[in-house]
């Protein structure tokens, strides 16, 4: 008898042990509701909230939920918080320039259980708050929900033999899920971002943004990456060229063309056609590029 007590306790006690474990490690869901902004136009405010979406969508042990759907609100007063669900994390920013200095002001704020925590970030110029490394958006979200008596779930960690196999193989499938994430790019590029669903964005050395779209094709037995230009070309999208020409050629411009294939999972390699000056001549010509992944 006793003995089968003994047997009761240690299994009562193993499976708390599996009840606490398994609770812990559920994701934290957070309802994701865009942002507010009076000075942002409607391409930046989506290029902006797109952004913060798929840097959510890639922290590790997070459920996100997109409602912004639900969210078309220009002014932070006039934001319905009826919207939110008590027991549910509701996160959104407000984004405006700050007129006393010329900078750029962002308030992220989160809404639990009918509190609320935010967090200033001030940048110097919009496109900085586009170029913010995802982490610094994980540090806020822990900054928020710490005031707000909660903490992010840890980081799972990857074993680094399953790591390096895994970022050294080239024979892996790839998709715009793949894609997804900050890409170092050619001269006078500063940064790609390539969202998951195959949209994402250029930022220029010189402070200019273009959007862009990302196709797969499979082809020869390979997979065919194409990132096309998504909008007007303006003459910043040529750093190559000297300004007049640059100026002159791109009001009838024809998008600007990378195609590439995977090296591995952090290496794209391949052309890029645009604009190329030769003698004082331009033309469309292809230029060898490669992108290198940095986060």
């Amino acid at each position: 008898m006793q003995k089968k007590e003994i047997r009761g306790c240690v299994i009562s006690i193993l499976l708390f042990v599996f009840c606490s474990f398994f609770i812990n490690a559920q994701a934290l869901e957070i309802d994701y509701f865009g942002i507010v902004s009076d000075d942002l136009d409607l391409n930046m405010a989506k290029l902006t909230s797109d952004l913060y979406y798929t840097q959510l969508s890639e922290f590790q042990n997070f459920t996100v939920v997109d409602k912004r759907s639900q969210f078309d609100a220009k002014d932070i007063n006039s934001v319905d918080k009826s919207l939110f669900v008590l027991n549910n994390k509701t996160f959104f920013a407000e984004i405006n320039k700050n007129p006393s200095n010329d900078k750029w002001q962002a308030i992220f704020h989160i809404f639990y259980e009918g509190n609320e925590a935010s967090k200033i970030k001030e940048y110097d110029s919009y496109y900085k708050i586009l170029m913010e490394p995802k982490d610094n958006l994980r540090a806020t979200l822990s900054d928020l929900l710490t005031k707000g008596g909660s903490e992010l779930p840890a980081q799972p960690q990857v074993q680094p033999g399953l790591a390096s196999k895994a970022e050294s193989s080239s024979s892996a499938a790839v998709s715009t899920d793949f894609l997804s994430g900050t890409w170092k790019g050619e001269d006078g590029l500063n940064k790609v971002v390539i969202m998951r669903g195959g949209r994402g964005f250029v930022i220029f050395n010189n402070g200019a943004s273009m959007n862009i779209t990302v196709r797969l094709q499979q082809s020869e037995g390979s997979q065919k990456i194409t990132v096309l230009q998504n909008q007007r070309s303006n003459a910043s999208f040529f750093p190559q060229l000297s300004r007049q020409l640059a100026l002159e050629h791109a009001v009838n411009a024809e998008p600007i063309e990378w195609t590439f294939q995977a090296k591995d999972s952090n290496t794209l390699t391949g052309q890029k056609r645009t604009l190329v000056e030769n003698s004082g001549q331009v033309n469309y010509g292809d230029i060898s590029v490669t992108w290198t992944r940095i986060n």
